[in-house]
């Protein structure tokens, strides 16, 4: 019986997870392709735009997994409301705690299957975005940086742009020993060289007293693979990299922390799938009325879009640098989890 349940209640679920999922990826899809429209080149018409689409789908897929999995779940009690179902497994011995159980496995594993499909599938899709419109197209809000910074030694770099391997707009800082700045250089061009960059149209003022000096070429361990990690949105970035990024000192716009936090957030999609379980199944414990069910729905996505905000609020100090990323990552699921065992206790209570 057990067995069966089990079988049963993933397979309902993993179908609304699909059609859920697909739903909101191509309605965001449609929306972002018509908010950005500007960002594609002209003439690039329908079949510019379904590659935009296309392109966008992996890191439109990331934006929306975590609520796809809490719709899915009030979905599926939605159904065994409606045919009456929920009543015969509740009449049946099975606990609220028991429902959590049967559905965890599932969830758990895919929540592990769309965490590993991001991380395989946005990186490669960022990195064909930028070749194709430049960094720009990936400027989602008004936490994206607008130029990168870059240290190298004595020197600080600022970058406008970079288009397939040829950066535009480069301004170098050179500091002297007390790290006051003696000299600055501006070329409109650069392109990767042995050992740096190869600067071209270099004007240079200085500040120490000395001519001004004709620098040609930038000495750096920057590559365009590095200068484009560092360029995208680090939600966009394999975990693999997230890691080694939040090792790094000194280089890039943002601080290292936002680096680790996204790369915490994607290891715990799974637990943070199986904590919007938890939530679903004790609101969707109602009887009666099929307008109850209707409104228990209402709750639980209410409740999600609570979780939503808070934990954006909280991924966005740690994006600046204000608060731990580990915090901000794992205090709004440890929230979910208590909320979510409080809520299943109290049905267990009323039964």
């Amino acid at each position: 019986m057990t067995t069966r349940l089990t079988r049963y209640l993933s397979l309902l679920f993993l179908q609304r997870l699909v059609v859920v999922a697909l739903a909101l990826v191509a309605l965001l899809g449609v929306l972002d392709a018509l908010s950005n429209a500007d960002k594609l080149p002209a003439g690039a018409g329908f079949e510019g735009q379904m590659r935009y689409m296309w392109l966008r789908l992996p890191a439109l897929f990331d934006r929306i997994v975590v609520f796809a999995f809490l719709l899915a779940a009030l979905l599926t009690y939605a159904s065994l409301f409606r045919r009456n179902e929920l009543v015969s497994i509740s009449a049946s011995g099975i606990s609220v705690f028991g429902q959590m159980r049967t559905l965890a496995p599932v969830v758990f594993v895919a929540g592990v299957v769309s965490a590993l499909a991001i991380d395989i599938a946005a990186p490669p899709s960022t990195r064909a975005l930028q070749a194709w419109l430049g960094a720009g197209a990936l400027q989602e809000d008004a936490q994206t940086p607008e130029k990168l910074w870059l240290s190298d030694g004595p020197l600080l770099i600022e970058l406008s742009s970079m288009q397939k391997d040829e950066l535009s707009g480069i301004t170098i800082f050179e500091r002297n020993a007390e790290g006051a700045v003696v000299s600055v250089t501006m070329a409109e061009t650069a392109r990767p060289a042995d050992g740096g960059w190869q600067l071209s149209n270099t004007s240079q003022r200085r500040f120490d007293g000395d001519a001004p000096r004709e620098m040609s070429f930038w000495p750096s361990p920057q590559t365009p693979d590095s200068l484009q990690l560092l360029l995208a949105s680090p939600r966009d970035l394999a975990i693999s990299n997230l890691f080694a990024l939040s090792e790094m000192r000194g280089s890039g716009s943002r601080p290292s922390g936002a680096y680790l936090l996204w790369a915490l957030n994607r290891i715990l999609l799974p637990v943070t799938a199986i904590g919007f379980l938890f939530l679903a199944v004790p609101i969707m414990q109602v009887y009666g009325r099929r307008s109850n069910a209707d409104l228990a729905v209402a709750a639980g996505v209410a409740a999600g879009f609570v979780y939503m905000v808070v934990d954006g609020i909280l991924k966005t100090l740690a994006e600046n640098g204000s608060l731990s990323p580990v915090l901000a990552v794992t205090f709004p699921i440890l929230v979910l989890f208590c909320a979510s065992l409080w809520l299943a206790l109290d049905r267990e209570v009323r039964k």
